[in-house]
């Protein structure tokens, strides 16, 4: 596995954890709250996939 493949999956399983804090967080949310929870949601998920990408390139 090179350095970069290793880069990859760390920022894909740092946002991953990411992503399920926040999806835990958002029951307890204000109204404004949510909105604001699910553009770090969406955010972080399109990232995940972005990494996702990268990985599937590198292999």
């Amino acid at each position: 596995m090179t350095q970069d493949s290793s880069k990859l999956l760390h920022d894909i399983r740092s946002k991953c954890a990411s992503l399920k804090s926040a999806a835990e967080l958002y029951k307890d949310c204000s109204s404004g709250e949510k909105k604001e929870m699910l553009a770090l949601m969406t955010a972080a998920a399109q990232e995940i996939s972005n990494a996702l990408a990268a990985l599937a390139k590198a292999a």
